[in-house]
């Protein structure tokens, strides 16, 4: 479940698995926390066997956004 859930946040935020590694002990430490994340050699071995499920949007693909600034105002 651990590897799952390290895997799922370096396809979220396209991190390395060193850069992973850091961050996740660097949550920990921020949430004073004694723990500490697996080896990034760890979750790479453990990688091959675990299907993560996230849909990452590839870097082309666009979003539709609609802004919409005030209204107008009818005139009476």
């Amino acid at each position: 479940m651990a590897i799952t859930s390290l895997l799922m946040l370096k396809r979220i935020f396209i991190l390395t698995l060193r850069a992973l590694q850091g961050f996740i002990d660097s949550i920990f430490i921020l949430m004073k926390v004694p723990l500490n994340c697996p080896d990034y050699t760890c979750i790479s071995k453990r990688a091959k066997s675990v299907n993560v499920p996230v849909k990452i949007p590839t870097p082309g693909e666009i979003a539709p956004i609609v802004i919409k600034h005030g209204q107008r105002k009818r005139r009476i």
